[in-house]
């Protein structure tokens, strides 16, 4: 297993970890890790990898643009929910638009 699939597994381990409110000890018997496992990776997380660290050093960075578009919609958008697609124009009620897709979840 590579170094950053292990790092993206124990990403999600870690992250299992806290939702589940249980101590580290816990946790740990319970999902059979070994606590020392935990401690390793939640300190390593917590140092920044030394290879995004280089990458961030070589990377050229250009200065981007940010407009506000909201105010200038561009098209529609379709919504699909179970079989049913409702295209919505820029100009949609929002209330009619708000009661059609509470009537389609029901469905």
């Amino acid at each position: 297993m590579t170094k950053s699939a292990k790092r993206i597994e124990w990403e999600a381990r870690i992250q299992e970890w806290k939702e589940s409110g249980l101590s580290k000890a816990k946790w740990c018997r319970e999902n059979g890790y070994k606590e020392h496992q935990l401690y390793y990776w939640l300190e390593k997380m917590d140092k920044p990898d030394s290879d995004n660290i280089q990458m961030m050093a070589n990377a050229n960075f250009l200065p981007v643009e940010v407009t506000d578009e909201r105010n200038d919609p561009k098209g529609s958008i379709f919504i699909h929910i179970n079989h049913v697609s409702v295209e919505v124009r820029p100009s949609a009620n929002i209330q009619l638009l708000s009661e059609v897709l509470h009537i389609l979840k029901q469905c």
